[in-house]
């Protein structure tokens, strides 16, 4: 399985759009890795998770083909997961597609509300997009991957959701936007056993601690990832990353990241990473 990270921002981006904090000035200046976009990542070329308005921003930057994509699973309705303005360019005289070519998106229920009006009488009639609904700890073939949606905790009003993603011989779980696991989640998972090659988790807030729910920081990342070993669904082998980061939080610069991440044998995320799960 390969896995891409296309965007690892928060809504702001790093730098954000508007701001002269010492995080962006520090980014801006180094350049690299430490530039981040909003959050997307794709797996196998082919199966999308989130769609943002830098989605066309990423199909160039990361040479990215969406004729390949069929499917796009939606974590939520924020804006930087989900800009569905965008359906419009899949429309033709925007885009020139093959024959037969769809892409379906797959979300909560308040996803499929965010996004059905965007298709009414236009896209759907068109046969180029679709909506599915998932349920919470139901798996669902999507794409030839079996993909299981787990109750994310974040703004309830988005429908938040995160995915367990196996192709059958591996299995990842790509986490942001929610904070520490909800018990349903860790009931699920002592039913089940799983075996998670690859951890992805929301890092929004870095070193700085919480004072708020709907995300993480990097001590919860930690919680998760010693629950995860003790529990025996993650070993040494799993690949554990901290991802998703705002300019809000502290030690955020991926260069000043990346060294505390690695003492406690974490990966840090970048716009482009690629791993080989």
């Amino acid at each position: 399985m390969k896995f891409q990270y296309l965007g690892t921002a928060a809504a702001e981006g790093i730098p954000a759009l508007v701001c002269n904090c010492e995080r962006c000035v520090r980014s801006r200046e180094i350049g690299g890795r430490a530039l981040r976009t909003r959050s997307q990542a794709i797996i196998d070329d082919k199966l999308l998770l989130d769609f943002p308005a830098d989605t066309v921003a990423h199909t160039l930057a990361h040479k990215i083909d969406l004729i390949k994509v069929t499917d796009c699973i939606i974590t939520h309705t924020h804006s930087d997961h989900l800009y569905p303005a965008d359906f419009e360019m899949f429309r033709p005289g925007f885009a020139f597609t093959p024959e037969g070519w769809h892409m379906t998106f797959h979300g909560s229920t308040r996803v499929g509300e965010k996004i059905l009006p965007h298709l009414a009488g236009k896209l759907t009639d068109m046969n180029i997009v679709y909506f599915e609904e998932v349920e919470t700890y139901v798996p669902k073939n999507i794409g030839g991957y079996t993909v299981t949606p787990l109750k994310a905790i974040h703004d309830p009003k988005s429908g938040p959701l995160f995915y367990q993603i196996s192709d059958g011989e591996k299995t990842v779980l790509y986490a942001n936007d929610t904070n520490y696991f909800d018990d349903s989640v860790w009931e699920y998972w002592e039913n089940t056993k799983p075996y998670f090659n690859m951890v992805s988790l929301d890092c929004t807030n870095a070193c700085k601690p919480l004072t708020y729910i709907g995300h993480m920081s990097f001590a919860e990342n930690l919680k998760v990832r010693d629950r995860m070993l003790e529990m025996g669904i993650a070993d040494k082998n799993t690949k554990f990353i901290s991802n998703h980061f705002s300019h809000n939080g502290t030690n955020v610069v991926y260069d000043d990241f990346v060294a505390i991440a690695a003492k406690e044998g974490f990966l840090v995320s970048y716009d482009g990473m690629t791993l080989d799960i």
